[in-house]
């Protein structure tokens, strides 16, 4: 005589193998991060921004101050936002040193970090750091004898920068 399972336990025979299955094989969706807002890539980059201003000893000046979004490719091929920053600063007794003091924290940070000269439009030599990684995309910093500057890129975020800007 064979004995036939009850219609209860099919059902929870069913559930149970439909469980495992599921637990044991996460999907793509299951393991995908969820990719951070635009305005919150703006706040680690302003922020990383922000830290180097301060520790580059130079005298920013907050009236030339700037933020703007761009928009940006998200890596499902979505489109996002990202944050350009802006800042201008007074120039310094010796560029080259500040320069490289402000590379050698970026790097220190975890960031890639390559070094390069230019002369300025009044002719005056202009000492640059790059660096990418950590909380931005890319950020630089310049120093001359007349002025410095500062440029950072956030990482693209979720956002339409029309409606940021």
């Amino acid at each position: 005589m064979t004995r036939r399972p009850s219609a209860l336990g099919a059902v929870l025979l069913a559930a149970f193998v439909l469980a495992g299955c599921a637990a044991g094989n996460p999907t793509k969706e299951d393991t995908v991060e969820p990719v951070p807002t635009a305005e919150h890539q703006r706040r680690l980059a302003a922020a990383y921004v922000e830290e180097t201003m301060g520790r580059s000893g130079v005298d920013w000046d907050a009236a030339q101050s700037q933020e703007y979004p761009q928009e940006c490719v998200l890596p499902d091929g979505s489109a996002g936002a990202l944050y350009n920053i802006v800042r201008t600063g007074a120039g310094v007794r010796d560029p080259e040193a500040v320069t490289k003091s402000v590379g050698k924290r970026w790097a220190e940070d975890g960031l890639t970090v390559e070094y390069s000269t230019d002369k300025m439009t009044s002719g005056a030599d202009r000492f640059l750091v790059n660096g990418s990684g950590g909380d931005v995309e890319r950020i630089q910093f310049g120093a001359a004898t007349t002025k410095s500057s500062m440029g950072g890129v956030s990482k693209c975020g979720t956002g339409n920068a029309a409606d940021l800007g």
